[in-house]
Order: structure tokens, then sequence, then C-alpha cells
């Protein structure tokens, strides 16, 4: 087998399958290195009792108002695979109450409110309207955030998000509404950047609401996956499934190759290429000594430490019912808050198979999944985590969905259960300086995903906002 290419792409998940058929379009020999059988990460399909789905939730996320505005749309454009259909779907929120079983109140954002969905939600989520000073004091931190640009934002990476609320934010309960927007950041404030969440947050007087979308048939391997990998096949791109990396092999402080092991023979082998994009999460290779720590900085081997430990995985549960229990005509993906906790607390999300996810569903009954974050105060999942932690937010989460369709857990046929690393907050991480697209202090050595830049688009767009600029850099350092 060619053991020579000029690039060689560690991951193939959307990062390295992204640049890969973006530099095959240019006419570059890369190969992509996948330890799974196939291509896709966290993309991939899953086939559940005879109903094919996404792996969890995985919609599209941007700061825009239209899909045809994100990276990820103008980026599968540029390749002439932009999906043929496109449906927006509504951030929804639903409270749960034992007094109230047979309803669930909805609230949902609306782009033309702005700020003011803050307000509502507010009064949504504590039941109570909120008074004129902290209107006031709330609406006026939005403006700080949405005339900051994204490269002051940039400036702001090694500071918390808690500390900018408190500097610039007087009243209490203004403070809450920011602080309490942890189920967003997935982690405490005080342990995330601000300059990501006054770019996150500065797009609401802009954009009115975070924008989620997703194709109308299909599922997100339909729509990105397959067809990146075929152009990738179709344009010279060489596919290495099945082999894990080992090391990046690094001469002169140039990147040389890379060693993977073969998972079915066992044995060794090495590719050689000027120049290696690490596609996969940055953390884990370090962790696992792909790059080690000479070929660092001190302060990108801090700053990677520090996205290390904003790690944890998401749950997700799947389930096929004998019957439909949650009907079709409400919201089909919405965030749970049960109040019967004290305060509302955020218990998961509700997705369902059909019509939202484009599931086929056995005939008479009904698939759907949860989703549960980690990284929240009853979810502290981190990187490995515990059953009985996993158990106890599954019961959570069934017990408020009970709550207001009485009979779902006796209706449950089938139950699957899924944990993945989380969908990118890790970069969100306060960190000494942001993480680039190219190696401080080693040559040829590049790195794609969501797991670099802090100040982006929001993590489903993020790749796609990353690649132009990486190509760009990988062409100018070949062509030398």
């Amino acid at each position: 087998m060619r053991n020579k290419f000029d690039v060689l792409i560690i991951g193939g998940g959307p990062g390295g399958l992204t640049i890969g058929s973006l530099l095959a379009k240019d006419g570059v020999k890369s190969a992509i290195i996948e330890k799974e059988p196939d291509v896709g990460g966290r993309y991939r399909s899953i086939v559940f009792h005879g109903c094919r789905s996404d792996n969890g939730v995985r919609m599209p996320t941007a700061l825009v108002r239209k899909p045809e505005q994100t990276f990820m749309y103008k980026f599968l454009s540029h390749m002439g695979i932009a999906p043929k259909g496109i449906k927006e779907i509504a951030w929804t929120m639903g409270m749960v109450r034992k007094d109230k079983s047979d309803k669930i109140e909805y609230f949902a954002m609306d782009p033309k409110k702005g700020v003011n969905n803050f307000f509502e939600f507010f009064a949504f989520g504590s039941g109570l309207p909120m008074e004129a000073p902290s209107r006031q004091a709330l609406a006026t931190a939005f403006r700080i955030m949405e005339d900051t640009s994204e490269r002051e934002c940039r400036k702001m990476v090694n500071i918390s998000f808690a500390s900018w609320i408190e500097r610039n934010v007087e009243d209490p309960i203004a403070r809450a509404v920011l602080e309490l927007a942890a189920p967003l950041m997935g982690a405490p404030p005080t342990v995330v950047n601000c300059g990501q969440f006054a770019n996150i947050f500065g797009a609401f007087p802009k954009a009115g609401a975070l924008l989620f979308w997703y194709p109308k048939q299909g599922t997100m391997e339909d729509m990105v996956i397959t067809p990146l990998a075929d152009y990738y096949r179709e344009h010279g791109g060489t596919l290495l499934a099945n082999r894990r990396a080992r090391s990046i092999v690094i001469e002169n402080k140039k990147a040389k190759g890379v060693v993977v092991q073969n998972n079915k023979t066992r044995f060794l082998e090495e590719y050689h290429a000027p120049v290696v994009i690490c596609a996969m999460p940055i953390f884990e290779a370090m962790w696992r000594n792909i790059i080690r720590r000479e070929f660092l900085t001190e302060d990108w081997a801090e700053a990677i430490e520090r996205c290390g430990k904003l790690t944890y995985e998401d749950l997700s549960v799947f389930y096929l019912l004998r019957e439909e229990v949650i009907p079709k005509d409400g919201p089909g993906w919405v965030h749970i808050f049960d109040p019967d906790y004290g305060i509302p607390t955020y218990v998961g999300d509700w997705c369902l198979g059909w019509p939202l996810f484009n599931v086929d569903e056995p005939p008479g009954k009904q698939y759907l999944y949860s989703y549960i974050p980690g990284g929240l105060p009853d979810t502290p999942f981190g990187s490995a985590s515990a059953p009985e932690m996993v158990n106890a937010a599954i019961n959570r989460w069934e017990a408020a969905v009970e709550k207001v369709f009485p009979g779902f857990a006796r209706a449950i046929e089938h139950k699957g259960k899924s944990l993945q690393l989380n969908w990118g907050r890790y970069a969100f991480a306060v960190v000494p300086t942001e993480l680039d697209l190219q190696s401080p202090n080693i040559g040829g050595l590049y790195f794609a995903g969501d797991t670099i830049w802090s100040v982006s688009s929001m993590v489903s767009d993020k790749i796609y906002q990353t690649v132009f600029p990486l190509r760009d850099r990988v062409m100018k350092y070949l062509r030398a």
C-alpha cells in the first residue's frame, strides 16, 4: 500500500473529512487515518430495533438567522453538495409539574424579540416577571457584548464569564439570569471564558436567538458524511480505516509522518507526509501521547490541559415505545425543566424520531430519544461516567416525562443507552492562549475539528468556519 502523501489527517469525523475533501478539491493527495471501520465520528447514524437515526442531538447550530448564512451550508455549497431541503427547529423549553400533570407549559425563543427572549425566559422559569431595573441592567450587558468584536472577544479567553458578570452587571437579578445560563454553557460560569460567551450572547440582539436546523430528509450522516466521503475518494483521497494513530513523527521541529497500529493485523505501519493535521480532539491526542508535550509551548500545553478538564460525556437514551405517547403535533425537541426539585431544574431534552429527525418508525410505535448533557450540577459525568450517576439522570428524565405523559414508562418496549464525548463545550475553557489552527513551534503540524478556537460560531458550525483558513495555511506551507 502507498505510504507517502502530501498530507496525513488523523481522524475521520466531520473535521477530518471536511479538510480532507477541501484539499482534495485543490488536488492535494492526502490520507485520512481513522480508528473505526467507518468514517463519520459523532455524525454516524445508528440502527436501533429497525429504526435508523442520529446517535444523539447533532443539529447544526449557529449565531445567524438563516441556515443559508451558516458556515456549514456555505461549505457544503462550495463542495456542490448543499442540502436540498432544510427545516428550522424552534428552541423550546417545557415546564412539567405534579399539580399540572395533564399538560406541559411551553416557551420558545422568538428571534424577533432579541434580548427580550431572556426577560421572558426568566419569567417562564421563575414564575416572576423581571422588574424594570433588572431588565435595564440585562439589556445594557447585552449591548456591551453586542458591541464587542470577535477580535476583542479573543483577547478575553483568559477571563472567566463569572468575572465579567461581576465587573459589568450590578443588578443581582440580571446577574442571576446570566449565571443561570449553565445549561447553555454546560459548565459553571467560573470555568468558561467570557470571550466566547460575549460572542454568543452578543448575537442575540443581532440574530434574535440561536439557530437550530436539520435536513428535511435523512440524517446528519446522509447530509454531511456520505457525500463528503464519496467526494474525497472520487478526488484521489485515501481512507486508512481501522487504524489507530500512535504518534506523530517529528524531525528537526517539522512534521514527517504518523505511526499507526493496524487494528486487523496488529502490526505498526508508518506513513509519511510533510503536513500532518490532527483532526481528533487535541486533548485526547495529548493524553495518548500522539502529541507530546515537547511539541508544544507551555501556554499551549496549559490551554489543552484546561480544555481537557472540561471534558465530559453526554448521555442519550433511545426508546422504542409500543404506542404513540408524546403527540407529534407539538414541539418535537424540548428542554425539560422540572420545578418539583425546589427550583426549576433542567433534566434534559426529549427528541421525537418523527417528524423531527426523519426516523422511519414501525407501524403503531413511537421512536424517541433523550439528550442529557454532562457538566451540570446533577450530571457531572466526566469522561468516564459512573453507572449510578447515569441511572439517576435517566430516572429524573423519565419521571419528568411521566408527569405529563402518563403511561410513558409502561409503553417502553426497548431502551438503549449511549455515552459520547460532549459536543464541544470543552473549547470554552478559560485558557492562557487560544488554540489555533497551526502548531506554535512545529512546522507542518496543524489542527482541525472543534477543539480549537475558543471564540467562533457555535460548535456544529465552527468546523466549517475554520476549514478555509486551515486549507490556505496548509497550501502555503506545501508551496514553500
